[in-house]
């Protein structure tokens, strides 16, 4: 456009140049000369106006050429904004069209979200209708009057094998391993060690039943379980007869506030829990051996129980244990010179006439499994529980023992002894045990790996300790080791308690839902306890104090245990797990070793003493079980 403006400008001016006037030849003021000047002048501008013509031509024709570009250019832009507005309109009318799209796209999302709700409430009403048509088909308890009663329990087939024989079972009797010297003993009564042994049975059938109930702000539940660990016995040489027995049945009243009554045969307290101090949340080791695991502190007896939650995470409680003295002595070997005390026993043949017959026959008629107690056992125990760290527990047992030793003639002196021993008067002897232990669950890899710990120590506590032993050894024609005669206190069969220790360390793992792999070690450990006795019998022993006791020296071969130990690795599978129930198979292998205190049957002088043997037992035990478990 600038180009086209000079051009204009030009032609003005040329314009005015071709306008100016020529002088006129009539003019009489006006010389010839000048006219020729003037003529030559106007010459010489009409060349000069040519040549500026020319140029200005030129350039006229150089601006059309620049219009005529200028021009195409308009052009062309035109069109590419026609282009360009077409495009702007075809994308316009598909905006148009994807916004149309968009809305019709989230009326369809939203149709479908409304749908898929839709389908969602009909699955979860139809989940729930199916759930209610399965409750009802197949009802997990039934129930009646307000109470929900809820059955369980397992059917069982066990077996076990056994290096050396101990007939009893699936429950091994830890305390009695076969010895080294008792596998050829003709006068044994446990030469039957010297035979491998197998057996099947179905005694681990257990059924349970258990009823809960919702009163106002207290809650209500009762448990009831049993086996045919009964009467022992019965035989299988035709057909069986094993009773019925009770395991446990108890009561339980629970509040919002923390607090919780229990009553009833249950797993007393010493038992660690796998949660706070509940009855139906205690710690078994997941064996097939009915008699557990060498070192796991248990017991299920009569008991009342107070206990109280804090914070969810801490529990106090308090039980008070139907008790039971168990001693070294029976009716027979006394004389009936002490009352009141049962004799030992562990296990599911422990204080039965078959385990008395098995120990000696004479005793069988008399051995006594009750002993008359004076108070209960007394168990305290504080928990804490948290779901990341696990379950730890220490607890405290406080036992109280009582005898009545009667009273017994005066003894005369023999053999040119000067000593004579007075009479004694019926009085009765007291002693007190206690214990304390501790443990724990610790998850090292949650719901895959726990680690387990438990242990107990202390004095007469044996009863609670799986192997068991000796709670109390009544010290027999006891004297006093300065003066020589009988106390006025009743030193003679006087209550001496027995120390032990016990303990179970072990992993339990879950690989996967089907599999549990459990490892197990577990010991138990009995102090030997002596004290002196003035002997009265035999001319090689007159006058010489001998030491006797738990563990003497002085005693027969293998008179009493010193350690028994034990590790055992358990494997199940469930083949089906269900509603229908479970489907279980399962293997365990145990090696035990029982080891006694040295002894040789020989009297031994006061503080010295004399070299003894010390005898072991070893017994490898595979059990396998096939179980189905209600649902």
């Amino acid at each position: 456009m600038k180009n086209f403006q000079k051009a204009i400008a030009i032609i003005a001016l040329s314009g005015l140049c071709f306008a100016t006037p020529a002088p006129s030849d009539g003019d009489p003021g006006v010389k010839k000369s000048k006219h020729v000047v003037k003529k030559d002048e106007s010459a010489e501008q009409l060349k000069d106006l040519k040549a500026l013509i020319e140029q200005q031509q030129a350039a006229l024709q150089q601006v059309q050429q620049e219009l005529k570009q200028t021009q195409q250019q308009l052009q062309q832009t035109q069109q590419q904004l026609g282009i360009t507005t077409q495009e702007a309109k075809q994308a316009e009318a598909k905006a148009d069209t994807v916004d149309a799209t968009n809305i019709q796209v989230q009326k369809v999302q939203s149709d479908l979200s409304d749908v898929k709700a839709a389908v969602n409430t009909s699955t979860e009403v139809a989940r729930k209708a199916e759930k209610k048509v399965d409750a009802l088909e197949h009802p997990a308890s039934i129930a009646y009057k307000g109470v929900r009663l809820t059955p369980g329990g397992f059917f069982d087939l066990t077996g076990v094998y056994r290096t050396h024989a101990m007939n009893s079972g699936p429950a091994s009797q830890f305390n009695a391993i076969p010895l080294e010297n008792a596998l050829t003993s003709s006068t044994s009564s446990t030469a039957v060690g010297g035979l491998s042994e197998f057996e099947l049975n179905a005694r681990g059938t257990r059924l349970t039943l258990r009823a809960d109930a919702d009163a106002g702000s207290t809650k209500l539940a009762g448990y009831v379980e049993g086996d045919f660990y009964g009467t022992p016995l019965a035989n299988p040489n035709q057909t069986t007869a094993y009773a019925f027995r009770i395991r446990q049945g108890w009561g339980r009243a629970s509040w919002a506030n923390g607090w919780k009554i229990t009553g009833g045969q249950m797993w007393n307290l010493v038992t660690m829990n796998r949660r706070a101090a509940d009855a139906d949340a205690v710690w078994t080791p997941n064996v097939i051996d009915t008699n557990y695991v060498v070192g796991y502190d248990w017991g299920r007896q009569a008991e009342l129980r107070i206990a109280k939650t804090f914070d969810k995470k801490y529990t106090i409680a308090m039980g008070l244990v139907d008790p039971s003295a168990l001693s070294n002595l029976n009716t027979v070997t006394t004389n009936g010179q002490v009352a009141g005390l049962a004799t030992a026993g562990s296990g599911n043949l422990g204080t039965s006439p078959l385990a008395s017959c098995l120990a000696s026959a004479s005793l069988c008629p008399v051995a006594n499994p009750y002993s008359t107690n004076m108070a209960p056992d007394l168990v305290l125990k504080l928990a804490y529980d948290d779901p990341k760290f696990g379950h730890y527990e220490i607890k405290g047992v406080g036992r109280f023992f009582r005898e009545r030793v009667l009273a017994q003639a005066a003894v005369a002196a023999t053999g040119g002894v000067t000593t004579a021993f007075p009479a004694v008067t019926a009085h009765n002897a007291y002693s007190d045990g206690a214990g304390i232990g501790g443990g724990a669950i610790i998850p090292v890899l949650p719901k895959k790996i726990d680690f387990v710990f438990q242990g107990l120590y202390g004095k007469g506590i044996s009863r609670y300790e799986d192997a068991g032993q000796y709670d109390v050894w009544i010290r027999t024609n006891t004297v006093d080791s300065k003066l020589g005669t009988l106390t006025s206190a009743g030193a003679d069969n006087g209550l001496q308690l027995v120390k032990s220790f016990s303990a179970v360390v072990g992993f339990e793992t879950h690989p996967t839902p089907k599999w549990e792999a459990d490892l197990y070690f577990g010991d138990e450990y009995y102090y030997r306890d002596l004290y002196s006795v003035y002997s009265t019998t035999g001319a090689s022993t007159i006058n010489q104090y001998v030491l006797t006791g738990y563990g003497s020296p002085t005693a027969a071969v293998g008179g009493n245990n010193k350690n028994i130990a034990l590790g055992t690795a358990t494997v199940w599978y469930d083949l089906y797990k269900g509603s229908y129930g479970t489907l279980r198979y399962g293997a365990q292998y145990e090696y035990t070793q029982r080891g006694t205190w040295s002894g040789n049957g020989k009297s031994l002088l006061s503080q010295q003493s004399v070299a003894g043997t010390t005898l072991k037992g070893i017994d490898n035990i595979g059990q396998f079980s096939i179980r189905y478990i209600l649902p």
